[in-house]
């Protein structure tokens, strides 16, 4: 069987899906059924529009890029380095964004030709954007406002305090994580 990251059994949505976030098919994103099949939340076409627009306005990373989608869609859809790069490789080959290093960074910046490929899909875009805040707000109505709240408090602490551990005190605390996962799993 195959076992989550802290030990447990691998997490089963509403429906009793295995699937990551916690939802079922029949939740619409992130498993948008039609746009590419199960798992994905874009079709390639609307992954590279989207990038296109998220490079117009200034240069970014792929980190950056994937950094936008979770945070507009609230976490709903974390996309995979291994999709984000390669179209970022593609929109390069195809003349649609430069590249310029920064160290071992890549920053990409949308070209002329990029800008026109976007206008061509500014309407898919708008799409892409509405969907991934409709996905966001289902999936942050999925929580209940107490445990939402102790999520946030969790995350503030470790940021706070992250830096200042000790490699003890940074063990510690990931099993303290680690067995409220566990325990939460068990309910």
């Amino acid at each position: 069987m195959k076992h989550s990251r802290h030990g447990g059994p691998p997490h089963r949505g509403r429906h009793g899906h295995g699937h990551e976030r916690g939802h079922g098919p029949e939740d619409g994103p992130p498993h948008h059924r039609g746009r590419g099949g199960p798992g994905r939340f874009f079709e390639s076409a609307e992954l590279r529009a989207l990038i296109l627009h998220f490079i117009s306005d200034t240069p970014r990373h792929g980190y950056e890029i994937i950094k936008l989608i979770e945070s507009l869609s609230a976490g709903a859809h974390v996309p995979s380095p291994g999709i984000v790069y390669p179209t970022l490789t593609m929109l390069e080959e195809m003349g649609l964004a430069v590249v310029t290093a920064e160290g071992t960074r890549k920053l990409y910046t949308i070209t002329d030709g990029g800008k026109q490929e976007l206008e061509t899909h500014r309407a898919t875009v708008d799409a892409i954007l509405i969907r991934m805040q409709a996905a966001g707000d289902r999936h942050v109505s999925d929580r209940p406002a107490p445990i939402l709240r102790a999520m946030e408090n969790l995350k503030l602490v470790l940021r706070m305090r992250s830096a200042q551990l000790t490699p003890d005190q940074l063990n510690a605390v990931t099993d303290i994580i680690d067995s409220a996962a566990k325990q939460i799993e068990r309910l």
